[in-house]
């Protein structure tokens, strides 16, 4: 994907269902299961090759 970064759920080829967001001046993402009822991962840092690589998902 291009530009910037935006809030919401991605799916990510080697990560899985990922969700993207906000926190604390710092753009972010958590790994969860795919019916996203779980987190897999502690929050972070967002980088170009996770948002390039990630789709919009159908979640939410």
């Amino acid at each position: 994907m291009e530009g910037n970064f935006s809030e919401g759920w991605y799916q990510h080829p080697s990560l899985g269902l990922i969700k993207i967001f906000f926190n604390n001046s710092d753009w972010v993402y958590v790994c969860y299961t795919r019916n996203g009822q779980k987190a897999l991962s502690k929050e972070r840092k967002i980088d170009n090759w996770i948002w390039a690589l990630s789709k919009p998902a159908d979640r939410h």
